[in-house]
């Protein structure tokens, strides 16, 4: 056993004390990485200053100085020792004020969940005391840890968490376990890192959009939401004429047809000569030939606006659907549809995916995640690259409830 700290121990101790610089966490993570025993100590460690931590100072028994004293008293010389055996003993001495240290501290955390033991007494007094210990906040248990923990720690220290605490708009909306799910989400995260995005996102008209049932709805589908993305297609839903050819009867009737939709469909994606797409497929199709008698399916295919809208057969057939129809007729929707906020949020791949949870849409239509983006607290917070994994905190939650 060396008597003495090695470079290992002090990256331990800088881990558990928050103070590890951006050199040694790399040697510290490398060095867990690639020893079990590192990983199973850390974790030990982890765990004792967590205790102790909670636990706080405890007064020590009146009479623990004088028993020190009294044991001290006993270890009286006797004789004279040559030099080699002091200096064996001295070896020796210095191993064992280590392995004593450890010890002491395991007592002393010990002695202050169960309480000190009476002297001259039984067990019964320390049992006693142990029973009548119940702490009402939930134990940490070694499943709980995790080697990231030190860093949120450092986050949930810091000035940035502080001020996150003391702004209600931040506080209100990580209120909800939902939200903070969806935030913890790192690829929405970097996103909101995006000024830009953050901005459209408290543009009134992107709650005007979400707010609405049938949109939302709309959105929560995964191949409707991406049509969204499409700035020709969002123009096309707020054009009140378009929208009266996309909902025209004949055309949702041809459309119902699986071949003719996809065969619509991929013709609305062939610029500049759909038409001639579409009666090219009907030499092979027999649905689609019949559709080429249908006028209102030549008729939409010659609109470039309202071809945007086919070439996304599942967004083409929510046309079928009256609430959808009513709701972007709507003048408010329509130019909501036509503005560069939404487009600007529905082209980030991670907005659309938060959109599909029905936690984010509450907190954009109810104007909350505006409110905490509009503040300072939160999009500092969302720069510092341990926040997400800070949200799911059992100790952030507790800050909240706090």
């Amino acid at each position: 056993m060396n008597p003495f700290p090695s470079k290992n121990d002090e990256l331990l101790q800088a881990a558990l004390d928050g103070e590890l610089s951006s050199e040694e966490r790399i040697e510290f993570e490398h060095w867990l990485g690639h020893d079990p025993n590192a990983r199973e100590r850390f974790e030990s460690m982890q765990q004792l200053t967590s205790i102790v931590e909670d636990v706080g100072l405890v007064p020590p028994p009146p009479d623990l100085a004088a028993a020190t004293a009294r044991a001290i008293s006993l270890r009286k010389t006797v004789g004279v020792r040559s030099a080699k055996s002091l200096q064996g003993e001295m070896a020796m001495a210095r191993k064992g004020m280590i392995g004593l240290a450890a010890a002491a501290a395991v007592v002393l955390v010990t002695f202050a969940i169960t309480g000190y033991p009476p002297i001259g007494k039984g067990t019964e007094g320390t049992i006693g005391q142990a029973n009548r210990y119940q702490s009402p906040q939930p134990q940490l248990a070694a499943s709980d840890v995790k080697l990231g923990d030190t860093a949120v720690q450092e986050f949930l220290q810091s000035d940035v968490f502080d001020q996150l605490m003391k702004d209600e708009s931040a506080r209100k909306l990580l209120s909800d376990a939902a939200v903070r799910q969806a935030l913890s989400n790192e690829a929405l995260d970097r996103a909101l890192r995006d000024d830009s995005v953050a901005k459209a996102l408290t543009d009134d008209s992107v709650a005007r959009l979400v707010r609405n049932d049938a949109v939302g709805r709309a959105l929560s589908d995964d191949s409707i939401s991406r049509a969204f993305a499409d700035r020709a297609v969002l123009r096309a839903m707020g054009d009140a004429a378009a929208v009266r050819m996309l909902s025209d009867e004949n055309l949702q009737r041809a459309l119902k047809d699986a071949g003719v939709a996809r065969a619509v469909a991929d013709a609305a994606r062939v610029t500049g000569a759909r038409v001639e797409a579409v009666k090219k497929a009907a030499n092979n199709d027999g649905a689609m030939a019949s559709a080429l008698k249908n006028s209102a399916v030549m008729k939409a295919l010659d609109n470039d606006a309202v071809a945007s809208v086919l070439a996304h057969d599942r967004l083409a057939a929510m046309f079928a659907d009256k609430a959808f129809v009513n709701a972007i007729s709507d003048p408010a929707i329509a130019n909501a549809l036509r503005s560069e906020a939404v487009y600007r949020s529905m082209s980030v791949d991670a907005i659309r995916s938060a959109l599909r949870g029905d936690a984010m849409q509450r907190a954009i239509s109810s104007g909350a995640l505006a409110r905490a983006l509009n503040s300072n607290a939160l999009p500092q917070a969302l720069k510092n690259d341990v926040f997400g994994r800070t949200l799911m905190s059992p100790k952030f939650a507790a800050a909240l409830a706090n």
